[in-house]
Formats: C-alpha cells, structure tokens, sequence
C-alpha cells in the first residue's frame, strides 16, 4: 500500500506555475540553469531569484501531488507524533499528528518515496501529505524542539 503523495501527475511545477500565470517559461529557464549551477530545486531556485514566493510553490506543488494545502505552524503538533522520527531525519517534512494508524506530515518539497516508506515502516502507520511551505515547517519544527527543551 503505497503513499498518497505517489499519485503524481505528470505536470511539471514550471508548468504549472507557468500556467497559473506565476512566471514565464524564460524566468524557468533562468531556474533551471541555476539549478545546474548551484543544485538545489526548481522551486527553491525560483523563489531565490524572486519570480515567485514560497506560497506560489507550495500551492502549485498541491496541484501538482493533488495534496491539500495546511499551514504548518497553525497546527497543533502532537508531541507522541513528532517523536516517532529521529528529527534530524525530518528535513522538508515534520509529523503533525497520528490518527490512528495514519500519520498527518506536511511537506514543503516533493520528497523522494523511499522517505515515506521508512516512515511507514518505522511507524507502521500509513501517511497522509499536505503541503505545507519550506519557512512554516522549520518554524514548526523549532517551536517543537524549543518545547522539548523547556522540560
């Protein structure tokens, strides 16, 4: 049983920023040479050269994975959820909740599946996405690792 977040769609993100109207196949372009220059990902690279914010990405990346859209920071995290993985391996993903036998974590890139499947191996749970942005979820995952410390 695999991972929601393997249901892609074949549409690329340029595309689909390009069709929203977001940006032009030339500031694509200019995303993707920087892409082989500096590595990094299309997204990151276009919100760095300012042709599109990180909430462009992160609702284009939902129409792209079909994934709803959820503000990282305005959840509520469940500390038994957060803990089920080592944090360090959370790096543009963090558990937001377990219910049940499913596990709710918000993405800010489209992560490689393998990810996922050590999860659900980990946890035994299945995993359900949302896209949250790259900004909101390091912000959740400092007010969880701030909250851990206080203890």
């Amino acid at each position: 049983n695999m991972p929601n977040i393997t249901k892609i769609t074949k549409k690329k993100l340029g595309e689909i920023l390009v069709n929203e109207g977001l940006i032009t196949n030339e500031q694509i372009q200019e995303g993707l040479s920087e892409q082989q220059k500096s590595g990094g990902l299309l997204g990151e690279n276009l919100i760095k050269l300012g042709y599109v914010t990180e909430l462009d990405i992160a609702a284009a990346m939902s129409t792209q994975f079909n994934l709803p859209y959820i503000d990282a920071t305005r959840y509520t995290i469940s500390k038994e959820a957060f803990g089920l993985v080592p944090t360090d391996f959370m790096k543009q993903f963090i558990i937001l909740d377990k219910i049940g036998s499913v596990l709710i974590v918000a993405i800010s890139s489209p992560l490689n599946e393998k990810i996922f499947e050590e999860i659900e191996k980990k946890t035994s749970c299945q995993i359900f996405a949302f896209v949250s942005t790259g900004s909101q979820i390091k912000q959740a995952m400092q007010s969880m690792q701030s909250d851990g410390k206080k203890k």
